[in-house]
């Protein structure tokens, strides 16, 4: 499974997740194809639209397919489910469809922008307060050296005026 973002941090991206179906069975088989992805807690779900039914499978062959899903919001950790249910096709020509066959597997999909942002503004924040801690530090010792050298000015006056 893949993931491509967007510029815009609040925005959805697309996604690709790619499978390989195979044919373990001794009849020839397609299939109906889902594939459906959701966030964490199965959040921001978003199902892929119509897929294309793969070709005839002989007993024994294999067929890759690759689905892009648009509108995949970046919920951090993806969990990526592709729905097969196999179709037999008898001699008479009618189609059956047999148990359906689920895998799901996960991957990435961060919002790089968004988290960028937040990082700065974490910066900015914590900037911020060291300097205005800084200059309330700074206020206080300034304050303190003036009240000294006015106690100590005053208690110069008063010995020179007692002497």
């Amino acid at each position: 499974m893949g993931y491509a973002g967007t510029v815009n941090p609040f925005g959805k991206g697309d996604a690709t997740v790619s499978y390989t179906i195979r044919n373990t069975g001794n009849a020839v088989l397609t299939a109906q194809q889902r594939v459906s992805l959701s966030g964490p807690f199965g959040w921001l779900w978003v199902e892929a639209g119509r897929i294309a039914p793969p070709p005839a499978l002989l007993p024994g062959e294999s067929w890759k397919v690759t689905v892009p899903v648009h509108g995949v919001a970046p919920g951090v950790s993806l969990a990526a489910t592709a729905t097969l249910t196999p179709l037999l096709t008898d001699a008479s020509g009618s189609t059956s469809a047999l148990k359906p066959v689920r895998a799901t597997t996960h991957g990435w999909a961060v919002p790089w922008v968004l988290l960028l942002m937040v990082v700065v503004l974490v910066t900015v924040a914590a900037g911020a307060f060291v300097l205005v801690r800084r200059g309330r530090v700074r206020r206080k010792l300034h304050e303190d050296a003036r009240v000294r050298d006015a106690v100590e000015q005053a208690l110069r006056e008063q010995s020179t005026q007692g002497s």
